[in-house]
């Protein structure tokens, strides 16, 4: 048995995402009136209840929950559908959803924001910075850009680039405390923590022979605020382990010196992710094609390094 409307899932939908039905109501453009009467014919239809409702608030049931699940992707594969079909004839149209790391994507995704939306005037963007990994499924993202290890085998990652980390201080400060020569010796430096949430006081080298090694670093200031690391960096506080999408403009001008250049560190891929369906719809390709482009091959920050 089919759904009769599929505006019925849509108000479905709204309703478990706004948590009440005059707010889905105004979403929508229907009176509470109208989406109440809505939600009892769905469930009329499938025989099963979806909400329970009292004066005060909406509770999903179970089968209200696995069903809503499916109709997320249904109309996500409309919405696709429409777009495969209409593709080759329109621009992208609507609003797309991005989430990014904050550091990352001031540095090297605002800047390309202009250009984005100066070639699809038609879309509208939402750019959301934040280093807290969100569910972009569950929070409705259309793409975001990841740095690390992809975990999550319902998404789909296209490459970016390299994620690669250098130990970094400012001149001044190596000449008024001196220079590490080995990995052993930071336990002799302040040293400056990122901490996203825990601090990374374990930091991971590779030797010149290939053997890894792991170091415990101490210092007096950490923080998860790439900004607030570089304010403590150049007032010659201490060292840093940084990214070099980050830092690359630093070193290339010589404000900031690499230390122990001889050791590496694990590097993690940049990738751009989004949710696995049978179509790519055409604003988050364009999107991802837009980011690749003007990374390229070997992105920018690498190539100054």
């Amino acid at each position: 048995m089919l759904v009769e409307n599929i505006t019925d899932l849509v108000i479905f939908v709204a309703v478990i995402k706004v948590g009440n039905l005059s707010a889905a109501g105004r979403e929508l453009g229907f009176s509470s009136a109208v989406v109440s009467k809505r939600l009892q014919r769905l469930e009329e239809q499938l025989g099963v209840r979806l909400l329970n409702r009292s004066t005060r608030k909406l509770c999903v049931t179970e089968e209200g929950l696995r069903y809503h699940d499916y109709c997320v992707r249904v109309l996500a594969e409309l919405e696709e559908a429409e777009t495969l079909i209409t593709s080759g004839h329109s621009q992208p149209k609507g609003t797309l959803r991005v989430t990014v790391p904050a550091a990352f994507g001031r540095l090297h995704i605002a800047p390309l924001v202009p250009e984005f939306l100066r070639r699809f005037p038609e879309l509208r963007l939402s750019l959301h910075l934040s280093d807290s990994k969100v569910d972009i499924i569950e929070e409705g993202y259309d793409v975001a850009v990841r740095i690390g290890d992809m975990k999550d085998s319902n998404l789909v990652a296209r490459h970016l680039g390299i994620d690669r980390r250098k130990v970094v201080a400012t001149p001044a400060y190596l000449r008024k405390f001196g220079t590490p020569n080995t990995p052993d010796d930071l336990a002799y430096h302040n040293v400056l923590l990122f901490a996203n949430p825990a601090p990374l006081d374990h930091w991971q080298f590779i030797d010149p022979e290939g053997a890894p090694c792991s170091v415990k670093v101490t210092g007096n200031f950490e923080t998860n605020n790439c900004d607030a690391l570089r304010a403590a960096i150049y007032a010659d506080a201490g060292i840093a382990l940084r990214p070099v999408w980050d830092v690359w403009q630093d070193l290339k001008a010589g404000t900031l010196q690499v230390l122990l250049p001889e050791h590496t560190h694990p590097s993690f891929k940049i990738q751009a992710v989004y949710p696995s369906r049978r179509h790519l719809s055409q604003k988050v390709r364009v999107f991802i094609d837009l980011l690749c482009e003007s990374f390229g091959d070997t992105p920018y920050w690498d190539v100054t390094t």
